[in-house]
């Protein structure tokens, strides 16, 4: 930080702390330490508050706490009925832009409804949306926010579990989940998603082929020795790649895949393709109909192969697919 930047922020911080002192919720007993503190600080920093000339040059048109409310919202603040209500039904919104895969206006709609009235499931609904378009950390982060507000919500775990198993954090992720499952016992869905992360923390890849690759968002945990040294995943690609017409195909789809792997790419960058997605073009559509009806079982463990396991919790805290995190809390 530039020195003039390091004096305006300590500025702010000797004004906040002579405010302090003028509130009235602050005990006179603190007030004395607080003030030995002022002066230390002031004396530290080199810099008075009641100096004008530094005052016109390092004073900033907010204050400290106005700056920190605006980047980090009251979780609990006081919400009317009015402002509760229209937060539900632009909530309800987003549920229905998850419906529709339209995960960046969904989660639009779970901001609008957290800025007027937070509560956790907001938090979580939008954390299953930023799941959905690989935005994990975020995920996580909405999570805590939701747990901040209701310690005990499960499904704010499970959900928290799903992105840390996607950004391949499998300690954290197995923490996550077996919390949920302390919180809601008889969800099975929990526990088959701990057993699946105690499985990959207990199968870590090994050296030999695709040994050393790193994590990829998007295939957190994938064991690449599994993939690349599978029978039919080999028998597969040989499949694909006979049909001139693919390669073509292929090779974009490489390019888009490893064009993100160094962390420089946009969006969804270094992902590994989304089999639906895949489906939807119909050259690659009619392959996979071909080879569902030479060899279903083939096309069924590449589907598995490639689809990470949900966190389970469903759209009503009961349960919910095994393959992707589900679209809304409430």
């Amino acid at each position: 930080m530039a020195k003039d930047q390091q004096d305006r922020l300590s500025f702010a911080i000797l004004q906040h702390i002579q405010e302090a002192l003028s509130s009235p919720q602050i005990p006179d007993d603190a007030k004395e330490s607080l003030s030995v503190g002022y002066q230390c600080l002031s004396e530290g920093f080199g810099l008075k508050v009641d100096d004008p000339q530094q005052a016109l040059r390092l004073k900033v048109d907010k204050s400290l706490a106005e700056m920190f409310d605006e980047a980090y919202p009251p979780l609990n603040k006081e919400v009317s009925k009015d402002d509760e209500a229209k937060a539900v039904e632009i909530k309800d919104k987003g549920n229905e832009l998850m419906k529709q895969n339209k995960y960046e206006e969904a989660i639009e709609k779970y901001t609008e409804a957290i800025e007027l009235a937070p509560n956790a499931i907001f938090y979580c609904n939008r954390a299953a949306a930023y799941s959905k378009v690989s935005r994990h950390h975020d995920a996580v982060k909405d999570s805590k926010a939701a747990l901040q507000i209701d310690p005990n919500y499960g499904k704010a775990y499970a959900r928290m579990g799903f992105a840390y198993l996607s950004l391949n954090q499998l300690s954290e992720a197995q923490t996550s989940y077996e919390k949920a499952i302390s919180l809601d016992p008889n969800n099975k869905s929990y526990q088959d998603n701990l057993d699946a992360v105690k499985e990959r923390i207990a199968t870590a890849p090994s050296a030999g082929v695709g040994a050393g690759v790193p994590p990829i968002p998007g295939m957190a945990g994938m064991d690449f020795n599994q993939i690349l040294n599978n029978p039919m995943f080999m028998q597969m690609t040989q499949q694909l790649m006979s049909d001139p017409s693919m390669q073509a195909r292929f090779a974009q789809m490489a390019e888009s895949f490893l064009g993100g792997m160094g962390g420089a790419g946009g969006q969804g960058a270094g992902q590994m393709p989304d089999f639906s997605a895949m489906m939807n073009d119909p050259a690659l559509r009619q392959v996979a109909e071909n080879m569902e009806q030479q060899n279903p079982d083939l096309l069924n463990n590449l589907r598995s192969m490639f689809t990470p396991p949900g966190d389970g919790s469903g759209t009503n805290g009961e349960g919910g697919s095994n393959q992707n995190p589900p679209p809304n809390s409430s």
